[in-house]
């Protein structure tokens, strides 16, 4: 039979989670644990076994079956919007790429300039540091 969560159980059986986890710990229930996760699930024979026949099971079968077949019918429409978008973003990736080059040839010849314009200033000269005199009273001063 097929495993499912306590969650799940609980809306199959139509009883509260609290019952379930009651039933697990006096051992009315039985779990099994999930090695990946370590969640507990229950069998679905088990909650027939405990509490007979279960009315739910079925409407969710047929809620899960409609489910699907929604998804593939959405499925093409999806697809030709999403390769619509996909060829818009490949226009758009193509464009930007080939501003940012723009860009870059800009920067470089404004640093060609930079240098150019650099090399043409004159030099300044140092600053001359004044040279301090001695006045008269200070002749312990070396």
């Amino acid at each position: 039979m097929a495993l499912v969560s306590i969650s799940e159980a609980a809306r199959l059986t139509g009883k509260a989670r609290s019952t379930l986890h009651k039933y697990i710990k006096q051992g009315r229930l039985s779990t099994t644990t999930d090695q990946n996760t370590g969640k507990k699930n229950i069998e679905t024979s088990e909650l027939i076994r405990v509490f007979g026949n279960i009315s739910n099971l079925s409407t969710t079968a047929r809620d899960s079956v409609t489910s699907v077949s929604k998804l593939q019918q959405e499925t093409p429409n999806d697809t030709q919007s999403l390769q619509a978008k996909l060829q818009l973003l490949e226009q758009e990736n193509t464009h930007l790429k080939a501003e940012k080059e723009l860009l870059s040839k800009n920067l470089d010849d404004i640093r060609q300039a930079m240098l150019l314009i650099e090399s043409k200033l004159p030099t300044t000269p140092e600053p001359v540091v004044p040279v301090p005199t001695k006045k008269p009273w200070q002749f312990w001063k070396k």
